[in-house]
């Protein structure tokens, strides 16, 4: 903590007419059987949540609530879909949120601190319980710096900034995003020579094709038969049986990604998209995520 302090006193505010480029804080990212882990203080108390682009609202477990003693709202549930299917429970009302020390609010008028509680497909990373899922309602308030190689996440608050406003030095390939829900984070990407729009989801520990990206990509039922299957858990209660097919080649901006193997399975995702860029696509890559300006960077190696 102490060196991630001393990285973040380094960060210069980056400012120039109109734009402004502030970092908030740097907070350290341990990588769990593919899952992006970060702490989040919750009334004071530390907890460990998978850090969730794909996730339009952050996600606390049953047992989290107990453990850290959230109080339960009576008159307000929240209806969770995901891979897993549908659950609804009544939200969690903590007190405060923090994530580095910069108290969190969700990004709404009223700028409370909700969290809808629900099931997660991962529930131990080592020996600690994951308690939740940082979503995009709380995050999206901040554009988000994941470097890989440091296993870091830095906050920034951008405002006033257009087209390439980073502090920077190196190179870097700018990539516009689409919002066609809340704050969805959609990428155009290429896959096997066929132009697809993902959702970016640090949530998800390997990339997956849905649906429309099948039909797009001529994969039927029949093409992925001699491909290996798994029973995976999603976010909701249910498992969904995937396969596991090996592609061509990925291209998200100049990145290319050579004969990767993602999971492929015939479902609907939420908003409707073809596929899911996951954590596997990050590995060892540095991006910035822009939600104030609708952009991704992803640094050059």
């Amino acid at each position: 903590m102490r060196i991630l302090a001393l990285i973040f006193a380094l960060l210069p505010v980056w400012a120039w007419a109109d734009c402004s480029v502030r970092p908030r804080t740097a907070v350290p990212l341990r990588i769990v059987a593919g899952a992006l882990l970060v702490p989040v203080a919750i009334n004071g108390i530390e907890a460990t949540f998978i850090l969730d682009t794909g996730a339009a609202r952050s996600v606390v477990t049953r047992a989290a609530t107990q453990r850290l003693a959230l109080a339960r709202d009576p008159w307000v549930g929240t209806a969770m879909r995901g891979v897993g299917g549908v659950e609804k429970l009544p939200n969690a009302n903590p007190q405060s949120l923090t994530f580095g020390g910069v108290p969190l609010v969700r990004r709404t008028l009223s700028r409370d601190t909700s969290l809808t509680v629900g099931t997660l497909p991962q529930t131990e990373a080592g020996e600690r319980p994951i308690d939740g899922l940082l979503g995009r309602d709380f995050l999206s308030v901040f554009d988000l710096v994941l470097d890989m190689p440091a296993r870091t996440v830095v906050l920034y608050e951008v405002s006033g900034c257009t087209g390439r406003f980073l502090p920077w030095t190196g190179a870097y390939t700018a990539l516009p995003a689409e919002n066609p829900t809340d704050t969805a984070f959609v990428l155009p990407v290429v896959l096997d020579g066929v132009r697809l729009r993902a959702l970016l989801d640090t949530g998800a520990g390997i990339t997956l094709v849905a649906a429309p990206g099948l039909a797009r990509l001529g994969l039927t039922p029949s093409t992925l038969a001699a491909d290996p299957v798994q029973t995976v858990s999603g976010l909701g209660p249910r498992s969904v049986v995937m396969h596991r097919h090996r592609f061509g080649r990925l291209l998200v901006g100049v990145a290319a990604l050579d004969r990767p193997v993602f999971w492929a399975a015939p479902i609907q995702l939420n908003p409707i998209v073809d596929m899911l860029l996951g954590a596997d696509w990050l590995a060892e890559k540095r991006v910035w995520i822009s939600f104030a300006t609708k952009q991704m960077f992803v640094a050059e190696p």
